[in-house]
């Protein structure tokens, strides 16, 4: 009785498990089709966060962290070991994926405004291209644009 039990349960099973799979190559083929196709139409927005840098020029550079909405730009002096507050400011996201970006990022006065390398100004702009950030500095009436590239 057991075996015969037995053997009903493993019939039901086999029948079961053949009715749910599905050998027809033309379904399976449109099911990837349609799954590669969502896939390419949603595209994450570029991601600018983490760590960027510049060129070290004369033993300094400029080091870049951008995380929780915000852009923290120090001064780094290699010799002395140190770092000093450059700017920190408002960063807008992109919602695209795009190769091409700017935003305009508001001055952090209350994190700024103890640096005496910190600048003053209420917002910088800053654009991104290709993998470098750019944005323009002046410090005692000269202007240079520096270019960021992601560590």
């Amino acid at each position: 009785m057991k075996k015969l039990l037995s053997l009903a349960l493993i019939g039901a099973l086999s029948l079961s498990l053949t009715a749910c799979g599905n050998n027809s190559s033309k379904d399976n083929s449109s099911s990837k089709e349609t799954t590669t196709t969502k896939k390419e139409e949603k595209k994450e927005p570029l991601d600018l966060t983490g760590e960027w840098q510049c060129d070290p020029t004369d033993g300094t550079y400029l080091k870049a962290t951008i995380s929780n909405g915000v852009i923290e730009i120090d001064w780094v002096f290699v010799e002395e070991n140190k770092s000093a507050i450059y700017w920190v400011g408002s960063y807008d996201a992109p919602t695209t994926d795009t190769n091409e970006y700017s935003w305009v990022s508001n001055n952090d006065h209350e994190q700024t405004e103890t640096s005496i390398l910190a600048s003053t100004n209420e917002t910088k702009e800053f654009t991104y291209n290709n993998g470098v950030i750019s944005f323009s500095a002046s410090m005692q009436g000269v202007s240079k644009t520096f270019e960021l590239k992601k560590q």
